[in-house]
């Protein structure tokens, strides 16, 4: 019901989206709201709720490249516009040692811990975006 709201409306908050399932006769609390975003992977685009970007098929990836910038930072570039959900995807999918992001347009920096392996940091990325 959650993906069929968000396709029909503009929802800006969980507030929103809460008040429409209840409209629709579901029962919700903000943490089960909260962990249903997650685990559908909503994200915000133009301050909406939408559903995250699927991987484009054939031979436009939303990756571009992943690159170390020195003991703590990995560079992801992306397609225009894709920062902001490849780097929801990287946090939603808690990849082990990445601390957290910061997304631009095309570039999200991924803060690492310190003695983590970057080369199996970048793998683990390449497998969620399968076609890098």
């Amino acid at each position: 019901m959650i993906i069929r709201i968000i396709k029909e409306h503009n929802v800006k908050t969980q507030e929103e989206l809460a008040d429409f399932l209840i409209k629709y006769e579901f029962d919700v609390t903000q943490s089960s709201l909260s962990r249903d975003i997650a685990e559908i992977g909503l994200v915000k685009q133009h301050g909406y709720y939408a559903l995250p970007p699927r991987q484009m098929h054939g031979s436009t990836p939303l990756v571009t490249s992943i690159d170390s910038a020195g003991p703590s930072l990995i560079v992801v570039k992306t397609l225009i516009g894709m920062a902001a959900p490849v780097g929801i995807t990287i946090d939603n999918h808690k990849i082990p040692h990445v601390i957290g992001s910061i997304a631009g347009d095309d570039t999200v920096f991924l803060a690492v811990a310190q003695g983590s392996s970057h080369d199996v940091i970048k793998k683990n990325i390449r497998k969620l975006f399968r076609g890098e």
